[in-house]
Order: structure tokens, then C-alpha cells, then sequence
């Protein structure tokens, strides 16, 4: 009895632990989306562009599952902004798809401005 509670125990501890590895934090997500970023203005080819972009799409996505809050109620939320940014990656990696990666990296420009955006919110507190 005494086994078979302390081996089930250590599964549900083992289990927890594990799950917190599976999640990034915010500060990790951000970091992801400004190498990226950086790897994508860098890039001189499709696939390395393509790369960049999926690797910071799934970073904005993993980062809305923070909720984040603002003293300004008039200032869009994480969620919107978080959702504007995974758009605006959609768009150029559309671009970059149909082989116009100078037009994407003019393109990626506004993922900078919305980056900035949610800084110049979220920052300031």
C-alpha cells in the first residue's frame, strides 16, 4: 500500500513538473520573437525565412495564453494585439511563400510596429 502510494506520488510530481517545461513564459516567447525576427530580417532565402516566421508565429500564439494587464482602458488588449501579430506574420509569410521576400521583409515592418505597440502599453506599468 505504502509503495503503491508513494510510487503514484512521485508519477503525479514527476507529471507537473513536466507539464511546466511544456509551457514558455512570456520572457522566453518575447526573446523567441526578437531572435526570429532579427533570423527573418537576416534571412536571403525561403526557407530560412519561412523558419523565422513559423518559429515567431508560434511564439506569439504560445505568449497570448498570458493574459496581461494595463491601467490604460482605452489600450487594446494582449489578446488583440497578440492576434494582430500572428496576422501580420500570416501576410508576409504569404509573401515570402510566393517568392517576394523583399517585399515581405517591407512587409515585416509592421510586426515591428505592433511589437512596439504592445512595449509601449504593456511596458510602461
Amino acid at each position: 500500500m505504502i509503495k503503491k502510494t508513494l510510487a503514484t506520488v512521485m508519477l503525479c510530481t514527476a507529471l507537473s513538473f513536466s507539464s511546466f517545461s511544456f509551457a514558455a513564459t512570456l520572457q522566453q516567447n518575447m526573446k523567441t520573437l526578437g531572435k526570429n525576427f532579427k533570423a527573418f530580417n537576416k534571412a536571403d532565402n525561403q526557407q530560412d525565412a519561412l523558419q523565422a516566421l513559423d518559429q515567431m508565429k508560434a511564439a506569439a500564439l504560445d505568449a497570448k495564453k498570458v493574459k496581461l494587464k494595463t491601467k490604460d482602458a482605452k489600450a487594446p488588449s494582449s489578446d488583440v494585439l497578440f492576434d494582430q501579430l500572428a496576422a501580420e506574420i500570416d501576410k508576409t509569410r504569404a509573401l515570402v511563400k510566393a517568392g517576394q521576400l523583399d517585399k515581405a521583409k517591407a512587409e515585416g515592418k509592421n510586426i515591428a510596429a505592433i511589437k512596439d505597440q504592445g512595449h509601449s502599453i504593456y511596458n510602461k506599468q
